[in-house]
C-alpha cells in the first residue's frame, strides 16, 4: 500500500486495558484504503503483545517498537515514515464513535479541498459510562474558516485528534513542535495549525475521548506539570507572536495566558511548596513583550502581571513568605478554636453522660414498677382462678341438681296419681299445644332466622322425607341437636341455658321471644 487514502497515526503506552477497542474501531472502517502506524512508546504491559496479534492478521498495521520518549514525539515519529494523503491522530486509550467516520471524513475533505477539517467529539466517563460533555464547534457547517480573527484564535478546543489534516500541508513546513516527555505536548502543535492553515468544520461526532481516573487530563497539579506548561507557553507565544502582532493579540493572550500562570499556577505552586517553580514563573512572564501591558482590560490579568514585573525575586518570594506565614498564623488560630470546640464537645459529652446516668436511674425505677405490676398481676391471676373454681363448682352443683331433678321427674311420671292426671287432661291439651305449634311455628317464620336451604342442606333425611324443614325443626329437629341456620347455634344457646333443657323449650323459640332483648 504506497500511497493510502488515510494514515493513522497511534501512540501506544501502557494501554492493555483500552488498546482492543481503539484499534477494533480503526480496522473495522468501512474505508479500507488506510495505514495504521503504531508507535509503541516503551510500554511495560502487554500492549506490545496486543499490537503484534491484530497486526498478524491485518497488513495495515505497522509496528514502530521505541524507547519511552512521550506522546507527542512518537506523533512526530509517526507523521516522518506517513504515507498516507490525509493524516489522523489518535489516543490509543480513545476510540472512534462511528465506523463510516474515515470514509465520511475523506470525502468531507477532498470536496472542501482545506488544509484541515475540524469535527465533534464526546468525552465519557470510564467508570460510569456516562457522557460527560459533547463539544462541538461554533462554525457553520460547509464553510471554509480561516484563524486570523484572534477570538476564534483562542477559542478553539487544543486537540491534535480533532482534526483530519492534509499531509502536503504538513510536509509544508520542518518547525513543527513535538517535544519529548513533556505534558500538553498537543498544544502548541494546535496553535501551529490553526495560524498556518485554512481549515473547515464538520459537524459530525466522530470520536470518544475517554476520561479514565489515572490519565493525565485528571491527575494532580505537580512541579512537572507546571514546569511543561511554562515550555507550551513559551513556544505558543513565539509561534503566535510571529503571526500576530498587533494590540488585539496581546490582550487576549495576557488574558488566556498571565491569569493561567499566576493565578493557577502560583496557587498550585504554593500548595506543593515549590519555591523554584514559582522563580521560573516570574522569569517566563519577564521574557515576553511587555510594552502594551497597561492596556489590558482584565482587571484579574493586570493584578497579577503587576504583581509579578514590579517586584524582584527577592521581593516576590519575602511577599510569599509573609503570604505563607500569615497563613500558618490562620492555622495556628484555627487549631485553637478546634481545640475551644473540642473541649465544648467534651463538655456537652460529660453533660450527655449525667443525663443517661438520669435516665438509668429512670429505667431502674421503671423497672421495679414493673415488678409490682407484675406481682398484682399474678394475684389477680390467683383470684381469678379461685372465681373460675367457684364458677366450676357451682356448674357441677347445678347439674347435680338436675340429675336429681331428671330423676324426680322420671318417678313422677311413672306414678298412677302422674298417669291418671294424664289421661284426663290430655284430650284438653291438644288444642293448646297445636295453638302454641302454629304461634312459634309463625313466630319463627317472620323472624327470619330460619334458613330452609341451609337446614335441608345439612340435612339428608329431612330433604328425602319432603317435610316442611321448620315443622320438622319445631317437632324434632332441636331435640336432636340441629342448627336451624349457619347464624344461630341452637346446642350452644343450650349449653349456656340448661334450663331450657329441663323445661323442653325450643331454643330458636327462646331465642326470638327474650334472648334478642338480653334477658
Amino acid at each position: 500500500m504506497n500511497n493510502p487514502k488515510i494514515s493513522v497515526i497511534l501512540p501506544v503506552y501502557n494501554v492493555e486495558n483500552y488498546l482492543s477497542e481503539c484499534l477494533d474501531s480503526i480496522v473495522n472502517q468501512t474505508l479500507k484504503d488506510i495505514e495504521i502506524i503504531c508507535l509503541n512508546d516503551g510500554s511495560t504491559d502487554n500492549s506490545l503483545s496486543i499490537l503484534k496479534e491484530y497486526a498478524s492478521k491485518d497488513s495495515r498495521i505497522k509496528i514502530i517498537d521505541k524507547e519511552n520518549e512521550g506522546q507527542g514525539y512518537a506523533r512526530k515519529v509517526g507523521l516522518d515514515i506517513a504515507k498516507g494523503k490525509y493524516i489522523l491522530f489518535c489516543d490509543s486509550d480513545d476510540y472512534y464513535a462511528e465506523l463510516t467516520a474515515f470514509e465520511e471524513l475523506y470525502n468531507y475533505i477532498e470536496k472542501a479541498k482545506v488544509d484541515v477539517v475540524i469535527f465533534d467529539f464526546i468525552q465519557k466517563d470510564e467508570v460510569t459510562q456516562n457522557i460527560i460533555n459533547k463539544f462541538s464547534d461554533t462554525y457553520e457547517q460547509n464553510v471554509t474558516l480561516t484563524c486570523r480573527e484572534i477570538k476564534n484564535f483562542f477559542d478553539h478546543v487544543a486537540l491534535c485528534w480533532q482534526k483530519i489534516y492534509s499531509r502536503n500541508f504538513l510536509t509544508k513546513y520542518d518547525d513543527w513542535f513535538f517535544p519529548k516527555k513533556t505534558k500538553c505536548e498537543d498544544v502548541p502543535f494546535h496553535y501551529q495549525v490553526i495560524v498556518r492553515a485554512n481549515f473547515s468544520y464538520f459537524s459530525r461526532c466522530f470520536y470518544v475521548w475517554r476520561i479514565r481516573q489515572n490519565s493525565i487530563t485528571t491527575k494532580k497539579i505537580s512541579s512537572r506539570y507546571i514546569l511543561d506548561n511554562l515550555i507550551i507557553i513559551k513556544k505558543i507565544y513565539e509561534i503566535t507572536k510571529s503571526v500576530v502582532s498587533n494590540l488585539e493579540f496581546l490582550d487576549y493572550f495576557y488574558q488566556f495566558f498571565y491569569i493561567r500562570l499566576f493565578h493557577f499556577y502560583i496557587r498550585d505552586s504554593l500548595y506543593i511548596k515549590d519555591i523554584d517553580v514559582i522563580k521560573q514563573i516570574i522569569e517566563t512572564i519577564k521574557s515576553f513583550d511587555n510594552s502594551n501591558l497597561f492596556n489590558l482590560k482584565n482587571r484579574e490579568a493586570y493584578f497579577y502581571i503587576r504583581a509579578g514585573l514590579r517586584m524582584t525575586i527577592e521581593q516576590y518570594m519575602e511577599y510569599l513568605n509573609g503570604k505563607i506565614l500569615k497563613y500558618a498564623n490562620e492555622q495556628i488560630k484555627y487549631r485553637d478554636n478546634l481545640i475551644k470546640n473540642l473541649d465544648n464537645i467534651v463538655k456537652d459529652r460529660d453533660n450527655v453522660i449525667k443525663n443517661l446516668d438520669n435516665v438509668v436511674k429512670d429505667r431502674d425505677n421503671v423497672i421495679k414498677n414493673l415488678d409490682n405490676i407484675v406481682k398484682d398481676r399474678d394475684n389477680v391471676i390467683k383470684n381469678r382462678d379461685s372465681v373460675i373454681k367457684q364458677k366450676h363448682n357451682a356448674i357441677q352443683n347445678l347439674l347435680t341438681q338436675n340429675n336429681i331433678q331428671d330423676q324426680a321427674i322420671k318417678l313422677l311420671q311413672n306414678s298412677w296419681s302422674y298417669r291418671i292426671g294424664r289421661a284426663i287432661t290430655y284430650p284438653f291439651s291438644l288444642p293448646l299445644d297445636f295453638y302454641r305449634f302454629i304461634r312459634d311455628y309463625n313466630l319463627i317464620k317472620k323472624s327470619g332466622l330460619f334458613d330452609s336451604e341451609y337446614y335441608l342442606a345439612n340435612n339428608e333425611d329431612v330433604k328425602k322425607a319432603k317435610a316442611d324443614p321448620l315443622k320438622h325443626y319445631l317437632k324434632f329437629g332441636w331435640k336432636e341437636g340441629r342448627n336451624p341456620s349457619a347464624e344461630f347455634d341452637g346446642n350452644e344457646y343450650l349449653n349456656k341455658r340448661p334450663d331450657l333443657q329441663v323445661a323442653g323449650l325450643c331454643p330458636l323459640v327462646h331465642y326470638v321471644k327474650f334472648g334478642k332483648d338480653g334477658k
